[in-house]
Parts: C-alpha cells; sequence; structure tokens
C-alpha cells in the first residue's frame, strides 16, 4: 500500500478525536523505497509515543554479514541525532509531532532500534523509534501527522541509510572486530581479561561516559605485558589479567575502583574514542557488591557456612532483608550457579566482614558464623572460577593471591613476589583457603505473577511485586540494558522452568529475526537478567532447589 490511503485516513478524521489514530494501527505503506508500519499507536497524546518501523535499502561494503553489530550500531547513532533534528516537538499537546530514537550508550551492542537484515537484492535497514502523533485539545491534527507519517520518517529513513559508506563505519567495524577477536583469545592464553597500553580509564565525572581529559594512559607492568597479532594487521600490547586470584591494592586516589569498573564495563565492546577499546573482559565476568535488605530466594550458601543458629538447610537459604556480607556472599553464589567464571568485587561497595576476617572478634565471642572471601578466595580458582578485588590490609588475601597489583597515580606496579615475601614473615603458618564447592541449581516451583512492571531510576516497581532494587545489577551499561533484562526476567518468573537456564535461552530468541517492535530492546547478557530474576520478591516456598552442577 502506498501513502495514499494513510493519507485518506488522516484527512477522515481530521478534528475528531485522539482516538480515532488508532485506524491507523497497523498499516503497512510505502513511500518510495521507503517501508513503514505504524506498530502500535498511542491512546492519547500524554501517554507513551506511538512506535514506527521503517525500512529501507542500505549499501554497505565488505562482508556485511559478519559485522552488521558495529555497522547498525553506527548508523543507530546517527539516527539518534537525526531524530533530534527532524523532531516536530510542540507541534501540539503532550508527545504531539515528536520523533525520539533511542539514546545509545558507549557500546557496540545489538539495538532492536537498529538492524540490518538480508533482502531479496542486498541488505536493508530496519529503524524503530517513537513519534507523537499531534492533537490539540485532544482533537487529531491531519495537517502535522500527514507530515510527520509521509515526509519526516521516511526521510529520516533515508538520510540514515545514506550515511552507511561514512568513513567511520569502517572504524566502527575495525575496533569491534580488535575487541571479538582478544575476548576470543584470553582463554588459550590463560587470560581473564586484557588492558591496551595507552587506554584512557577515568571518566570525566561520577555519571559521565566520556573519557577525562589529560588523564593517565595506562601502561602495563613489563612482568605481565601480553601482545595480541590482530587480525587488522597491527600489534597491540598491554597487560593480561590472569586466571586464579588478583589483588589491587594502593592509596585513595590512584585508580584502584577506576581500573576494577573499567574491568567490569569490558564484557562489551567499546565504540571508537572511548578510551576503553582495548579493556577486554571475559563475557561472564559478574560484579558482586553488598546490597542492604535485598531479598534471597533458596540460595546454596554452604561453602560460606561455619554455623548459624537455627539454620536447618544452607543448600536453600532464603531471607527477605539480607545485611551486606550475606547479600554479597549470595550474590556471588549466585553468579557462579548462573555460569559467571569471574568475579570482581571492590572493597568500598562491600561490607568489611565480607571481605576480611576478624580473629580479635572470634577470640572474645567464641564464635564464628560466615567465612570470608578473603578464606574461600584461594580455592574458587580451583572450582574454575576468578576472582578480581580491590581489599587492602589483609594478609590473608595477599598469601592467596597469584597476582598482587599496586596501583601508584593509575599506573599499575606488580608486587606479586614483594607481597608474597613479606606476608610470609608476618604469618604465624602457611595459609590454606578452606575448601569451596559450587552451587546447586534452583528452579522455580510456582511462576511469579509479578503484573505490570515499570523501571524507574534502577528500581522496579509494580503492584504485585512493589519496589525492588536493582542498583546490585550494574553491568548493564547501555541505559535501556536495565530495562531489557527487566522485561526477559519478568517473563522467566512468570512461567516454570530452571530460574537460570530459562534466562539464557530467552535472551538468545528475544533478537531473532524478525526482531521485536520495542525500540528501547537490547543486548543483554543472561547473567544480567538472572541478576534481576534473583533479586524479584518470589513467595516463600516458589523457589526449590535441583541436582548438584
Amino acid at each position: 500500500m502506498d501513502g495514499d490511503r494513510v493519507a485518506r485516513i488522516l484527512s477522515g478524521i481530521d478534528g475528531r478525536g485522539y482516538k480515532s489514530y488508532k485506524q491507523l494501527e497497523g498499516l503497512s505503506y510505502n513511500v518510495g523505497s521507503v517501508g513503514v508500519r505504524i506498530v502500535k499507536v498511542q491512546g492519547d497524546p500524554f501517554a507513551p509515543p506511538s512506535i514506527v518501523r521503517v525500512e529501507v535499502p542500505v549499501s554497505l561494503e565488505g562482508d556485511p554479514a559478519k559485522y552488521r553489530v558495529p555497522v547498525a550500531d553506527y548508523l543507530a547513532r546517527v539516527a539518534y541525532r537525526v531524530a533530534r533534528k527532524m523532531s516536530l516537538r510542540g507541534a501540539g499537546e503532550g508527545h504531539s509531532g515528536e520523533v525520539r530514537f533511542p539514546r545509545p550508550g558507549p557500546i557496540m551492542i545489538r539495538r532492536a532500534s537498529s538492524t540490518i537484515v538480508p533482502g531479496t537484492s542486498g541488505y536493508r535497514l530496519i529503524l524503530r523509534f517513537w513519534i507523537g502523533l499531534p492533537s490539540r485539545r485532544r482533537r487529531v491534527l491531519a495537517g502535522v501527522a500527514r507530515r510527520l507519517l509521509l515526509d519526516i520518517v521516511p526521510s529520516l529513513a533515508r538520510e540514515v541509510a545514506g550515511h552507511s559508506r561514512d568513513p567511520m563505519v569502517s572504524e566502527y567495524v575495525r575496533v569491534w572486530r580488535e575487541q571479538e577477536y582478544i575476548r576470543g583469545k584470553l582463554e588459550e592464553r590463560g587470560l581473564v581479561a586484557f588492558v591496551g597500553d595507552g587506554s584512557i580509564l577515568p571518566r570525566a565525572c561520577g555519571g559521565c561516559e566520556e573519557p577525562l581529559e589529560d588523564a593517565v594512559p595506562f601502561e602495563s607492568p613489563k612482568s605481565l605485558r601480553v601482545e595480541f597479532e590482530l587480525p587488522t594487521g597491527r600489534v597491540v600490547s598491554g597487560m593480561g589479567v590472569r586466571r586464579g586470584l588478583t589483588l589491587i591494592v594502593g592509596p585513595a586516589f590512584h585508580g584502584k575502583s577506576t581500573l576494577l569498573d573499567a574491568l567490569s564495563r569490558g564484557v562489551w565492546n567499546h565504540i571508537p574514542g572511548d578510551g576503553r577499546e582495548l579493556v577486554v573482559t571475559r563475557r561472564d565476568a559478574f560484579w558482586v557488591q553488598s546490597e542492604n535488605g535485598r531479598r534471597v530466594s533458596c540460595v546454596d550458601i554452604r561453602p560460606w557456612v561455619e554455623s548459624l543458629p537455627g539454620l536447618r538447610d544452607s543448600t536453600c537459604w532464603s531471607t527477605s532483608n539480607a545485611s551486606g556480607a550475606t547479600s554479597a556472599m549470595a550474590s556471588l553464589q549466585e553468579a557462579v550457579e548462573a555460569g559467571s567464571r569471574l568475579i570482581l568485587i571492590d572493597e568500598d561497595l562491600t561490607a568489611t566482614n565480607f571481605i576480611h576476617r576478624d580473629i580479635w572478634t572470634e577470640e572474645v565471642t567464641g564464635k564464628k558464623t560466615l567465612l570470608t572471601i578473603s578464606e574461600l578466595a584461594g580455592s574458587l580458582k580451583e572450582a574454575g572460577v576468578s576472582v578480581v578485588i580491590v581489599a587492602s590490609g589483609s594478609d590473608i588475601l595477599l598469601a592467596s593471591a597469584d597476582t598482587v597489583l599496586v596501583m601508584d597515580e593509575y599506573r599499575p606496579v606488580d608486587a606479586t613476589e614483594y607481597a608474597k615475601k613479606h606476608v610470609s614473615q608476618r604469618l604465624p603458618r602457611e595459609v590454606k583457603p578452606r575448601p569451596y564447592t559450587r552451587p546447586l541449581e534452583r528452579f522455580i516451583v510456582r511462576p511469579l505473577d509479578a503484573g505490570k512492571v515499570k523501571l524507574r531510576g534502577g528500581r522496579a516497581e509494580g503492584r504485585e511485586i512493589g519496589t525492588v532494587d536493582l542498583s546490585g545489577c550494574r553491568q548493564a551499561e547501555d541505559e535501556h540494558q536495565l530495562h531489557t533484562a527487566l522485561r526477559l526476567a519478568v517473563r522467566a518468573a512468570s512461567r516454570r522452568g530452571g530460574i537460570v537456564s530459562v534466562s539464557r535461552r530467552m535472551v538468545e530468541d528475544t533478537f531473532r529475526d524478525p526482531g521485536p517492535e520495542d525500540p528501547s530492546l537490547v543486548e543483554v547478557r543472561w547473567l544480567d537478567v538472572a541478576c534481576v530474576v534473583n533479586r524479584l520478591p518470589f513467595p516463600e516456598g516458589s523457589v526449590g532447589k535441583s541436582g548438584g552442577m
């Protein structure tokens, strides 16, 4: 269908009530080479805007089948800028005339808002975004709507597609290929992460994405330096973070947390100019921190228990109000259960009694309830789990560490041999880590009826679930990733199946072509979905344990 029918419908409803726009919902039409489908029509000018899907031929170089992700990601950034320029915001009341594209973050990921698919002849670009159908006093403004649907929307698609041959496209592809290549080589090199020399790790401010100007470029210690010969032809060097326990120490304000934060975000590929293009981490890395008051559902905490009063079954421990230490302990167990083999911990965000063993208090009270990461980190690696932790003042961690890094004015120094030598003189006897066993998997016994759930400022809110703090799921770096993880988590929790395994499958299925029509959906890891699932308020007895791993 061409645009004439849309124009006739608009003429027929001009000046009528806003709900007359519903006649457009589901319509598909062509404007030249651009195909448009009106996916969803808002019910009110002040309600969330309508959704359109446009499809346009796109000219690509090289082998697009291999590099559609970085190309589509670049075009999403172009679309965001073009939409802001073309928007008719203010053409009426509420969202009238608005043209809005999801704002991309600093990482290259699959996005429902911008995808590239093979067509009958060449490739086609699919864009999904929001528009505000215009009205005044809740009456249809057909003239503005006609301009929006038959002129601006197709023009936006053509302009974005015209940028597919920009020189910057090849730069996005190059950077994406290099990061994917390094990540694919980490395992065989015995590494869990890599930080390239010259990387700019500090950000311009606490909540900023931009790199800090005049920051100290990262420089690897010679003893930890490794090289990668990349498929693009160049050789890069940097610090290899080895498997096992890596301890990061140093004075305050010298870059310990900055390094760890960069490693946590290295699970995603960063865009050119970000400064962290050569910070590459295993995709299954998981950040653990304290979350006072969080809910825990049937988590196997056996490795951490020395003796808890009244605890009958530590294979299925639940609480509605975890402490700082027990919340971190549960999060680590949940991450390992979900498949993480790299745990990241920062002492600034974690309870002291989760990290450090208090021998003096134990002697005074004559009791010991829970073990600490200091006592278990050394044996986690025997279970195939590596740990990178920022923690000062722990002789036990120093004794167990495979690598000790001292951050000195944002420059890492390998102090492993020095630390081992001096800590052995202080400890009265050899430190043997307590044994660690992987947690048992759980399953959903009774599905959770979560109802309608919204994300507001890092919190999930819904009539059935109340308010759930999701600040512990901090590796969702793009602003739309937590929204996507929440949506998938609610779906996972609402039907029977493995609390973890169903999430992995669901994430993979979400972006099968043709993609979902919600512009805000983006790529997430199964670990991000599991993180949200584990914080939802399952009623007692809804989650049970299954066999061993």
